[in-house]
């Protein structure tokens, strides 16, 4: 263990909190130990001492506070720094009473209630009747002390304060501190202290590296439990705080192994690569190292600008790294994918990406603008060129978007002669706006969109095939969620937390995931991931309707019956030529492969019956659309 020997780590700072007699026993003894350590004395107690000690604390004027019998206890429960408890021995004791015993053969012993005194020798000292009574507080002390029949009480024995007590009343006393004792008090104080500095250099030492390193790191004991975390992981993982389990803050997969990486983990608004790493001690695994790697994030920092895609599938993964391989380049982008998908997200990647992305974000859906407007939409148009222009002129989207990102949703219904124009400008990059005589420059980053094969529309004559080519310079195909069902649970817990925040709904998260992502799974989601957030909205604000989780996932079937109309595969609401039934029948067989055929595993993962299974494979193999029938044999 690495040691810093400073030479000031040698003279301690001990301070005192005690009685008149204790204070002058102390002081007496700091000629002997004035080479190696500072000792201050505060004649207090209880209350006054208290505030006294935190008043050192905070201009961290003491290392060790030394101290006896309450008072010793009531500093431990409420300093933050190390509070040494003058320890009364029992030859102490003996010699108290021996001396108590020549003054009188009447003795009242008054010692602290949690303090050890070894009282049990005192039935075989002849010759003298002693009442012993605790106490806990300064006012039970005193309530005690007055308490007692004084008659015939020839002398008390107790601490300094006790003795103050009898000096009051004009008893005759005897303190049961010895100045040995206080002596035993003050060297154990002195290496107390020098462990303490030296523990706290060594914490500071470990924090300064901690938070020297470029990425959040936490760390956490064997147990999981965090016990240190540097500045960048403060900022990125809120609420994150020592002696909470890990799992609080990560998914709990990461519990299962010691050593992992895990990519696309979202932390927070981010998303980050977790890599967990075990730390041994001669062989012996103490604790664990997080190092957390965040994608990078916009500093625009709009409040309405949505964090990005969520996952955890490596088919996702791969997207995303297109996303941003294909951003960084000048070409245009095309995104196909069914509705829903996260193209709209995928191009705020592919934005961010980009040598654009401190330039606006552009987004316009090509069949929602009107043929006769096209035109003065995204080109603008001049002072006076149509009646009813307004006055001045108009700036068109495409030049809003420069030195930006363009995204055109749905470009395969854009009408041909739009297609034309768009093409116009892909080729020239430059916009003239309508009834004007000069050109605008472009420096655009061009996305488009579709949920429809463009080469298809291209066949049939729907769409330019030389505007096809011109945005098919680079291609991300976003896969639709039933594929992808690894990132069910994420996404789940994403809009758990999302629409949590903007109904100002605290879900209980992982008891709606347990109850929700199995049921997630097994549905086809024709409508992807936008369809499993309004359904999520739709679940989080009913599920405030009901006293518990169990009750909210006794009333699922009613509140989201279409989860359960596609899954139970025995029900015959559903045609046999309709999309869903298509969608049914891929994920019955890409189950059956997953268990290489094995039908009672399948049919338990799918949630059904091994009849109903059978049936729907004996209907399957019936229909000549069933790509692949009933390939899985057993």
């Amino acid at each position: 263990m690495m040691e810093f020997n400073n030479a000031e780590a040698d003279r301690v700072k001990l301070c005192l909190i005690g009685n008149s007699k204790l204070s002058k026993m102390v002081h007496s003894l700091i000629p002997e130990f004035q080479s190696i350590a500072e000792i201050v004395i505060i004649d207090s107690i209880f209350n006054d001492a208290l505030m006294s000690a935190r008043r050192l604390v905070e201009h961290d004027a003491v290392d060790v506070f030394i101290s006896a019998g309450a008072n010793a206890h009531y500093l431990k429960d409420t300093l933050p720094v190390p509070v040494v408890a003058l320890e009364l021995r029992q030859s102490d004791l003996v010699n108290a009473v021996l001396k108590a015993r020549q003054i009188s053969n009447k003795i009242l012993l008054l010692t602290y209630e949690h303090q050890s005194t070894w009282t049990e020798f005192l039935d075989y000292v002849e010759g003298v009747d002693i009442v012993h009574r605790t106490y806990k507080t300064a006012e039970e002390a005193r309530e005690t002390f007055h308490g007692v029949e004084k008659d015939g009480i020839g002398v008390v024995i107790g601490s300094s304060f006790i003795c103050d007590l009898a000096e009051q009343e004009g008893l005759p006393f005897v303190m049961v501190y010895s100045r040995e004792s206080c002596r035993y008090m003050v060297r154990k104080a002195i290496s107390v202290a020098g462990e303490h500095k030296r523990e706290g250099e060594r914490r500071a030492f470990v924090q300064f590296l901690m938070d020297s390193a470029s990425s959040p790191t936490i760390i956490t004991n064997r147990d999981e439990q965090i016990i240190g975390f540097n500045r960048s992981a403060l900022g990125l993982v809120k609420g994150l705080a020592r002696n909470k389990r890990i799992d609080r803050f990560l998914d709990s997969r990461f519990l299962q192994t010691p050593d992992t990486v895990a990519e696309g983990i979202q932390v927070g608004d981010r998303l980050c690569r977790v890599q967990k790493s075990a730390f041994e001690v001669d062989g012996v695994r103490v604790g664990h190292l997080y190092a957390l790697t965040a994608a990078p994030q916009s500093k625009s920092g709009s409040e309405g600008k949505t964090s990005g895609l969520i996952y955890e599938s490596g088919r996702m993964a791969e997207v995303a790294h297109f996303l941003q391989v294909y951003g960084a380049t000048p070409g245009a982008v095309l995104l196909r994918g069914e509705t829903g998908t996260g193209k709209e997200l995928a191009a705020r990647m592919i934005h961010d990406s980009s040598a654009n992305k401190e330039g606006p974000f552009v987004a316009i859906n090509c069949a929602a603008i009107p043929s006769e407007l096209f035109e003065s939409e995204l080109f603008g148009y001049a002072d006076g060129a149509f009646t009813s222009s307004r006055s001045g002129g108009k700036s068109g989207l495409l030049e809003t978007a420069n030195n930006g990102t363009f995204f055109m949703d749905e470009i395969n219904s854009l009408p041909l002669p739009q297609q034309a124009k768009l093409l116009r400008v892909l080729q020239e990059r430059e916009v003239r706006p309508v009834g004007s005589r000069r050109s605008i420059a472009l420096n655009i980053k061009f996305v488009a969109a579709c949920n429809h094969d463009l080469l298809e529309e291209v066949r049939a004559g729907r769409f330019r095939e030389d505007l096809y080519y011109r945005l098919n310079v680079f291609i991300v195909n976003l896969p639709p969620l039933r594929e992808r069902p690894d990132d069910i649970e994420p996404l789940t817990r994403h809009f758990i937390q999302s629409l949590g925040r903007q109904y100002g709904i605290d879900a209980d998260e992982n008891a709606l995931a347990e109850v929700l992502v199995p049921r997630f799974r097994r549905y086809g989601w024709p409508g992807n991931v936008r369809q499993l957030e309004n359904l999520m909205e739709r679940l989080l604000v009913s599920s405030t309707l009901y006293s518990s989780t169990e009750q909210f996932a006794s009333h699922l079937q009613s509140l989201a019956p279409e989860l359960f109309e596609l899954t139970d595969l025995g029900q015959s609401g559903l045609t046999e030529g309709c999309h869903l039934q298509s969608v049914e029948q891929e994920e019955i067989l890409k189950v059956l492969g997953r268990f290489g055929g094995n039908k009672t595993k399948a049919a338990e993962y799918l949630g059904i019956s091994q009849t109903t299974l059978w049936r729907r494979l004996k209907q399957m193999s019936a229909d000549p659309r069933a790509v692949g029938n009933d390939q899985s044999g057993e």
